[in-house]
C-alpha cells in the first residue's frame, strides 16, 4: 500500500524536489567550506554539471541505468586504530555494503557518502558533507528517490510523508534546519524580517541581496521610477534630515520603504547592517590598520581603509572572459593576477577582494589613468559582478584624523549609556546640534567615501563621471548612490533601537511632526516591528508541521559560526506561532544539546536546561468551532480586534546556556522540547507550532 502523504502547509515554503535537495545539503554543510577537489558545494553547480561531478574518483550521481550491487563483504585493513576481526580481511579498505537497496540513487557516491558507507566511512574519506551535520535517513532517502526518478530540475512541490511527520513529532527523528534563507521562511509565515550583520549572511542570502540591488539598479535610467535605485538615492539628496531630532526618525522609514522595493524583487531579502566595530573576515580592524600604517611610516592619507568584504570588488573568471575585446590584450593578461573564485565554489582563504577599484588595479600592475576607456570597461565589469561595490569609493583617510576617531566597541558602549535623547540622537528643534551617534555616523560617512587619490586640484571636485575629489559617501547629496550607505544607516538604526530598549520613553520632543515626503509622523517611527523587521546577528530555523501535535521536539545539531559564538550580546530559543489548544494547561521544557531530554531530566545545575514555558489554556466554553484557530487573513473591511486564540510566539533567553556550553567546547547546538502535563506526564497532544529557532543578537 503506498505511503500516505500530507500536503505542505499553505504557509510553508514552496520548492521543487531539486530545490529541496540543495536545501538539505546546504543545511547539513552549514558554515563549512570544503573545496571538494575544486567543485566547492558541488550540488550548487548547474544541474548538468552536478550530475557529472567526480570527486577523488567517486561519481556523485550515478549514470542513468546504474543499479547498486551489494558486494561480498570486504573488511577494513588494519591500522593503529582498528584491527581486523576474524570475519574481516585486510585486502580492502571497505566494509560490506550489505543492506544497500538497488537503484541509481543507492549507487550514487552522494548517497553512499551521506550514509557514511565505504569509502566515506572513515577508511578513506569522512561521511558527507565533510565536517557538516549528518543528514537524516528520511532526507537521504528523499535525495535517493529524486535520483532514481531521473534528477528532475522542476517538478511538483514536495510533500512530507506521514511517517516522517510522525517520527519527528515523537522525537524519534530530528527536525532539519530550514534550507531556505531566514527571511524566506519569515515571509512565508508572515513574521517580521531579520536584518542581519552583513558579515553573517549565508552565501545564498548575500547572492540574493546582491541580485535584488542589481534589479533596482537596472531601472536607474528611469530615475523617476520608484523601483530604481537612483530614485531612492535622490530622495536622500533632496530631503534628508541631519543635525537635529528628526535625524533618526526620518531615516527609519526611508530605509524601510527602500527595503520594501528590494522585497518586491525577492521576498527573502532584508537590509543587512554594517557593524563598524566588527572585523569578521578582516585581518585588521580600522584601528589596527592605523597603527600598522603608523609603525610602517606610511603617511599616505587616502584609500587605506577596510570595509566589509561584501562591498569590495573582485574579478571572476566569467568577468575576465567578458572583458576580452573590450580592453587591450596586455591589460587583460595583467588582470589574470586578480581573477578569483568566490565561495562556495572556491576556498574562502583564496578569495581575492579589494577595498577599492584602484587597489585592484595596483595589485594587477595596471597603471590607472593611462587608458581611460579600458579603465572604464574594467570598472563597469566589476560593478556588474558585485552590485554592492561602488566605483566612487576610496575608504580610509589620514590616520591622525579618521583612524584616531574611528569608533571602538567601548565608544559605542559609552554612547549607549547616555540617558538624554538629544545627547544621543541630536538636538531638539529649537537647539540644533549633532548627538553622539550622529557624530560617529558622520565620521563613518567620511571614512567610507574617502578621498580620490586621482583627483587633480583645480578640476571640478563634483565631477562624478570623471575624477571627483571625494567618494560619494562624503557628500549627503549623492551618498545614497553608494550601496554601503544602506548598511551604514541600518547600523545607525539598529543602535537607536537598542538604545530605545535601554532607555524606554526617551523620545524626540515633537512626536506629531510629519516626516516629508511621507505622511508618517515621528511617533509612528518609534517601533521597528510596525515596519516589519528586527535586528539579528544570526538565526537557525527549524520548521515544523502543524499536521499533528509534537510529543517531543529534537532539532538537527547545527554548527554556529565562530564569529557569532565569540561576539553576540544574547541568544534566544524561539517557538513560533504556538497554537492555542482546547485542553488543560501544559508546560514546555527547553534544552540545548540534550537530545535525550525527557520528563526525568534534571533541571537544577544543568547547563543544558534553558527554562520552562507554561501555557495557560482550557476547555472551550462556546459552541462547535468557537476555539478553532483563527483564519490567516481577514476580510478587507474587517476591523474587529485580534482573535482571542491567535497563535502566539515564545522567546526564551539562552545566553548563559550558550556561553557555558561554548566554554566547554560546544560549537554546534541542538534544541529539544519536552511538553508535559501539570502532573508531570508527557503531553503528547498539546504542542502545535510552526517553527523553532535559535537566534543571536549583535
Amino acid at each position: 500500500m503506498p505511503e500516505e502523504t500530507i500536503p505542505p502547509n499553505e504557509n510553508a515554503p514552496r520548492w521543487s524536489r531539486y530545490d529541496r535537495v540543495k536545501q538539505i545539503l546546504n543545511a547539513a554543510a552549514g558554515q563549512t567550506s570544503h573545496n571538494y577537489q575544486g567543485y566547492g558545494r558541488f550540488w550548487e553547480l548547474p544541474l548538468d554539471q552536478f550530475l557529472s561531478v567526480i570527486i577523488y574518483g567517486v561519481r556523485m550521481i550515478a549514470p542513468p541505468g546504474t543499479a547498486a550491487k551489494a558486494p561480498a563483504a570486504a573488511p577494513v585493513a588494519s591500522s593503529c586504530c582498528h584491527q581486523p576481526t576474524a570475519t574481516e580481511s585486510a585486502a580492502s579498505p571497505c566494509r560490506s555494503s550489505k543492506g544497500r537497496s538497488a537503484g541509481r540513487g543507492a549507487a550514487s557516491g552522494l548517497i553512499i557518502g551521506l550514509k557514511g558507507q565505504c569509502p566515506f566511512d572513515g577508511t578513506q574519506f569522512p561521511r558527507l558533507p565533510w565536517e557538516g551535520s549528518a543528514v537524516s535517513p528520511s532526507d537521504i532517502q528523499f535525495i535517493s528517490d529524486w535520483i532514481d526518478d531521473g534528477c528532475p530540475a522542476t517538478d511538483a512541490p514536495v510533500s512530507v510523508t506521514e511517517a516522517t511527520i510522525k517520527a519527528r513529532a515523537r522525537g524519534d527523528e530530528e527536525h532539519p534546519l530550514s534550507g531556505v534563507p531566514t527571511n524566506e521562511h519569515q515571509d512565508d509565515v508572515g513574521a517580521v524580517k531579520a536584518r542581519k550583520n552583513i558579515n553573517c549572511l549565508t552565501y545564498e542570502e548575500l547572492a540574493r541581496f546582491r541580485n535584488a540591488v542589481a534589479q533596482m539598479k537596472s531601472f536607474d535610467q528611469f530615475p523617476q521610477d520608484n523601483r530604481s535605485f537612483a530614485y531612492w538615492a535622490l530622495i536622500h539628496g533632496n530631503l534628508c534630515q541631519h543635525g537635529w531630532e528628526e535625524f533618526l526618525p526620518w531615516h527609519r522609514p526611508y530605509l524601510s520603504f527602500f527595503e520594501q522595493h528590494l522585497i518586491d524583487f525577492d521576498s527573502s531579502v532584508a537590509l543587512p547592517y554594517w557593524d563598524w566595530t566588527d572585523n569578521s573576515g578582516n585581518a585588521q580592524t580600522p584601528g589596527d590598520l592605523a597603527l600598522t600604517l603608523f609603525e610602517a611610516g606610511q603617511t599616505e592619507p587616502t584609500d587605506n581603509g577596510i570595509i566589509p568584504e561584501a562591498y569590495r570588488c573582485f574579478l571572476t573568471q566569467e568577468g575576465w572572459e567578458n572583458l576580452k575585446g573590450k580592453i587591450p590584450a596586455g591589460v587583460l593578461d595583467l588582470l589574470k593576477k586578480v581573477v578569483t573564485t568566490p565561495p562556495p565554489d572556491g576556498k574562502p582563504e583564496e578569495f581575492q577582494t579589494f577595498n577599492s577599484g584602484l587597489r585592484l588595479f595596483k595589485q594587477a600592475g595596471i597603471t590607472y589613468g593611462q587608458n581611460p576607456e579600458s579603465d572604464r570597461a574594467i570598472m563597469d565589469e566589476l560593478a556588474r559582478i558585485n552590485p554592492l561595490w561602488h566605483r566612487l569609493r576610496w575608504p580610509g583617510g589620514d590616520q591622525t584624523i579618521i583612524f584616531e576617531a574611528y569608533p571602538t566597541l567601548d565608544d559605542i558602549n559609552n554612547i549607549m549609556k547616555l540617558t538624554n535623547f538629544f545627547q544621543f540622537g541630536s538636538g531638539p528643534m529649537n537647539n540644533h546640534f549633532f548627538g553622539a551617534l550622529e557624530n560617529i555616523h558622520n565620521l563613518i560617512h567620511n571614512f567610507s567615501g574617502g578621498a580620490n587619490p586621482q583627483y587633480v586640484m583645480g578640476q571640478n571636485p563634483n565631477d562624478r563621471k570623471g575624477e571627483p575629489q571625494y567618494g560619494d559617501m562624503v557628500n549627503p547629496g549623492v551618498t545614497a548612490f553608494d550601496p554601503i550607505f544602506w548598511a551604514h544607516h541600518s547600523n545607525v538604526d539598529r543602535l537607536w533601537w537598542q538604545w530605545q530598549g535601554l532607555h524606554p520613553g526617551m523620545n524626540p520632543d515633537i512626536e506629531s511632526a510629519i516626516l516629508p515626503p511621507w505622511s508618517l509622523n515621528v511617533g509612528q517611527t518609534l517601533n521597528i516591528a510596525k515596519f516589519g523587521y528586527e535586528y539579528l546577528k544570526a538565526a537557525h530555523v527549524y520548521p515544523t508541521s502543524d499536521a499533528m501535535p509534537i510529543a517531543r521536539f529534537k532539532s538537527a545539531k547545527t554548527p554556529v559560526a565562530p564569529q557569532v559564538l565569540a561576539d553576540h550580546s544574547n541568544a534566544e530559543v524561539r517557538l513560533q506561532n504556538v497554537h492555542y489548544r482546547t485542553r488543560g494547561g501544559y508546560h514546555i521544557r527547553v534544552f540545548l544539546n540534550a537530545p535525550d531530554a525527557d520528563a526525568s531530566t534534571p533541571l537544577r545545575d544543568n547547563d543544558n536546561y534553558v527554562g520552562q514555558v507554561s501555557s495557560f489554556t482550557g476547555f472551550c466554553v462556546g459552541g462547535p468551532g468557537h476555539c478553532d484557530p483563527p483564519p490567516d487573513t481577514r476580510r478587507k473591511f474587517d476591523v474587529r480586534p485580534r482573535h482571542r486564540k491567535t497563535p502566539g510566539n515564545v522567546r526564551m533567553d539562552a545566553t548563559e546556556n550558550v556561553r557555558k556550553l561554548a566554554a566547554r567546547g560546544d560549537t554546534s547546538f541542538q534544541i529539544s522540547l519536552v511538553p508535559l502535563n501539570t502532573d508531570g506526564t508527557p503531553a503528547d497532544d498539546a504542542l502545535i507550532l510552526d517553527a523553532v529557532s535559535l537566534v543571536f543578537h549583535e
